[in-house]
């Protein structure tokens, strides 16, 4: 009985449970780094003495190393997709089975709302200073999810988000396509988080750049809960459904143009590179 036990235990770990696992762990990781370092710029920025947190700087590295070390965590399990965008492009494109799709949007959701009530007790402090008798959602929403600047409108934020997703899911397309000068030795996390780095520094102000649902939604749930449903406002959709469309958008054009013009030259993948998900690894041993 006990070894029917264990093996039934393997059994669903090496399946879609452990995957949901990976992306769980990887999601919550990715937030905790990410929105900490919002943490870091929003609620220390007036206190003085705090030059290094005043500048934009702190939330783009800080996002690009998030994403590169959640990719770490997840990457040889599930891909690390830690982004819903990213796993229903991979779906849409016939890399991922659909049957996937809402388990692993599930554990996303999980570890992102899991990382912002974390993060929420542990900046309770300067929480409550920055608070004063605001509501919270108004106060501090944005350490934890994003929102536009009051000059731009629906459209732009939308184009925004859309734009900004479509280059991060076309680009992990490219970087990690084993035909396409790979990035080997396992490398490619912190490739991708130089792009996250490239994304913030080019699109990242006009709304904060989610390019990713749950990375926005799962904070923004959690503040609902202590806000009395401040932060779910008319902009709560957008980050969702743009990041959603965009990056279905950004590996359809890196499958039928580059990806097309691979197939047509013919080109094998490079070395022994394997491909799994969005991780590229070298085999073991080698």
């Amino acid at each position: 009985m006990a070894k029917q036990m264990t093996q039934s235990s393997s059994s669903a770990l090496s399946g879609t449970f452990g995957e949901m696992i990976a992306e769980f762990f990887g999601t919550m990781v990715l937030l905790l780094f990410g929105d900490g370092c919002v943490a870091t710029f929003a609620l220390f920025n007036n206190l003085g003495g705090q030059p290094f947190a005043n500048e934009w700087i702190v939330i783009i590295l800080g996002w690009g190393l998030a994403v590169m070390l959640g990719i770490y965590v997840a990457g040889a399990i599930s891909g690390a997709h830690l982004n819903p965008a990213v796993t229903l492009a991979l779906a849409v494109r016939g890399k991922l089975s659909w049957r996937k799709v809402l388990p692993y949007w599930l554990a996303q959701l999980l570890g992102a709302f899991v990382a912002a009530a974390i993060l929420y007790f542990v900046y309770q402090g300067a929480i409550m200073n920055a608070v004063g008798g605001k509501n919270i959602a108004d106060a501090v929403g944005g350490v934890f999810y994003t929102s536009p600047k009051p000059f731009v409108g629906t459209f732009g934020a939308f184009c925004d988000e859309f734009v900004g997703t479509a280059l991060l899911v076309g680009l992990i397309f490219a970087i990690t396509d084993g035909r396409n000068q790979p990035v080997q030795g396992n490398i490619n996390p912190l490739i991708i988080g130089f792009l996250i780095v490239a994304i913030g520094a080019s699109f990242g102000l006009n709304t904060g750049y989610a390019i990713n649902p749950v990375r926005d939604f799962g904070p923004r749930l959690w503040i609902a809960l202590v806000s009395g449903g401040a932060s779910l406002t008319s902009y709560t959709w957008i980050p969702i459904v743009a990041p959603l469309l965009g990056g279905v958008v950004g590996a359809f054009i890196y499958d039928f143009t580059i990806g097309k013009v691979i197939l047509a030259r013919g080109l094998d993948k490079s070395g022994d590179a394997v491909t799994n998900a969005e991780s590229v690894r070298e085999p073991v041993g080698r």
